[in-house]
C-alpha cells in the first residue's frame, strides 16, 4: 500500500490509481513526469490529484531506482499548493492546480524523506548527503556526511543525526547536521593517516 503523508496543510487530495478504466481512457487529463522518451508510458507511479475546487488530473511519475532502499511515497509540502511525489527514488514537486509547473528534486536516489512541519522543511537523503526543501525550493544541501549507507536515526528542532558506513576504517560512522543550515556539526571522517576524506 502506498504511503501518503499529508502532515503539511494542503489544498488537494491525492490517491493511487489502482487500475485503468475499462475504456482505457480517464475522464481527467493524463500527465507524465517527465514526458516518456525512452521508457514505456505506463512505467511509473500513477496518482489521481484533485484540487479542493474540484478539478482533477492523473499523473504518471517515472520510477528512478529499481532496487531497495529507494523510496516510494507521497508527501504534502511546505507549499500548500504543491505535492511531493517520490517514485522509487525519483522525487518531484508539482503544483497541484498547475501540474505543468513541476521540478525534479536533485537528490537521487531518495532513500528517506522527513517532513519537519515546525521548520517548514522536507529533508531528503540519498546514500551520502541530505538536502532540505522549503516553500521557495532548495533551503540547503549538506556536504557529504558519509561514504555510503546513510541512515537518519533522529531528528529534533536543532539537528538531524544518523549513521553511515566508513569502508576506510571498516566501521559505522556518525553524522550530525544543523536543521536550519545543513551544516555538518562533526568533522569529516579521516584516513588512516589522519587526513580528511572530503
Amino acid at each position: 500500500m502506498l504511503d501518503i503523508d499529508l502532515a503539511f496543510p494542503h489544498s488537494y487530495d491525492v490517491q493511487e490509481v489502482g487500475e485503468l478504466p475499462g475504456t482505457g481512457k480517464f475522464a481527467a487529463p493524463l500527465i507524465f513526469f517527465p514526458e516518456p522518451k525512452t521508457r514505456p508510458e505506463h512505467d511509473g507511479l500513477w496518482l489521481k490529484v484533485k484540487m479542493a475546487g474540484g478539478a482533477a488530473w492523473i499523473g504518471v511519475f517515472a520510477y528512478g531506482y529499481q532496487s531497495p532502499p529507494a523510496l516510494t511515497r507521497v508527501i504534502s509540502s511546505p507549499d500548500p499548493d504543491r505535492l511531493c511525489v517520490v517514485a522509487k527514488g525519483s522525487a518531484y514537486f508539482v503544483r497541484a492546480g498547475e501540474p505543468k509547473d513541476w521540478i525534479q528534486i536533485p537528490v537521487f536516489p531518495v532513500i528517506d524523506v522527513r517532513p519537519l512541519p515546525e521548520d517548514n522543511l522536507l529533508v531528503f537523503s540519498d546514500f551520502v548527503k541530505l538536502a532540505a526543501f522549503g516553500s521557495r525550493g532548495v533551503a540547503w544541501q549538506s556536504p557529504r556526511v558519509c561514504w555510503d549507507e546513510l541512515k537518519i536515526t533522529g531528528v529534533n528542532r536543532e539537528t538531524i543525526e544518523g549513521t553511515g558506513y566508513d569502508p576506510v576504517n571498516s566501521r559505522e560512522s556518525r553524522f550530525v547536521v544543523e536543521v536550519k543550515t545543513g551544516k555538518s556539526l562533526l568533522p569529516a571522517p579521516t584516513s588512516s593517516e589522519g587526513k580528511p576524506l572530503w
